[in-house]
């Protein structure tokens, strides 16, 4: 798939800090955002460790742009993809500010963004009740507990 190659150059690119020029503006710092935190996610599959590899270069981005308001300079549904890697997330602090935009979101436009903000809640709970999305252990490498096989059985989310 053509599209998948291309995507692949970015996301290589990057990795080799050959795109720093973007940080520069707000739209290329969301543009490095999609690459480190969506991309991965099309690219790899779900059970390759790389598919999360990138994440908290997403977060640093998206901490720096929550920090300084800078992502108020973006339409909605841009603001929505910069904070996807904080709904990524298995950090608790960052997964309640990605619910408190997606809420802003959804109340002002509910039929857009109804589905990120259910998503976010439900996030809420699984990183409030486990402290990291259990189906990504096996990728990860980490031993389930007892209770998280238990959800992972019953989801069918995951």
């Amino acid at each position: 798939m053509k599209s998948k190659k291309i995507l692949k150059e970015y996301y290589r690119t990057a990795l080799q800090n050959e795109l720093q020029e973007w940080k520069k503006t707000t739209k290329g710092k969301l543009a490095l955002i999609l690459i480190y935190d969506q991309v991965p996610r099309v690219i790899f599959k779900d059970n390759d460790p790389k598919t999360y590899a990138t994440d908290e270069l997403a977060q640093k981005i998206t901490t720096e742009m929550f920090e300084n308001s800078e992502y108020k300079k973006l339409s909605p549904l841009e603001i929505m993809f910069a904070f996807l890697p904080y709904h990524h997330s298995e950090n608790l602090k960052h997964q309640k500010i990605a619910n408190m935009i997606f809420k802003k979101l959804y109340e002002n436009d509910p039929k857009t963004f109804k589905w990120i903000y259910q998503s976010s809640n439900y996030y809420n709970k699984i990183i409030s009740k486990f402290g990291r999305f259990p189906h990504r252990n096996k990728a990860l490498k980490r031993k389930s507990t007892k209770k998280e096989k238990a959800f992972l059985e019953n989801s069918s989310t995951y």
